[in-house]
């Protein structure tokens, strides 16, 4: 069963993407990439701006691999988006 602090914790990450898919939308700029880049600053903002102060909670924890994974790729996605600059100027 879900605590409320984790339920908030959804709630505001769905809201995030959501608003985020959505912007992209109406100004005609939704891919795949930029779908990442504002979900991933979602979680990453939500996360610590969701942050207890004092207490550790288990089930933050987790979020550890999320927060990891979406890093790793994020830096794969700059890498690339860089290299297509170098090669593009040459």
């Amino acid at each position: 069963m879900a605590t409320p602090r984790q339920r908030q914790f959804l709630l505001w990450q769905a809201g995030w993407m959501l608003l985020g898919i959505a912007l992209l939308a109406s100004v005609g700029r939704l891919t795949g990439e930029l779908a990442f880049v504002v979900s991933f600053v979602g979680l990453v903002v939500v996360t610590a701006l969701t942050e207890p102060i004092r207490a550790t909670v288990d089930w933050r924890g987790r979020l550890r691999w999320p927060l990891a994974v979406g890093a790793l790729v994020f830096a794969v996605l700059v890498a690339v988006r860089t290299f297509e600059k170098l090669v593009g100027s040459l």
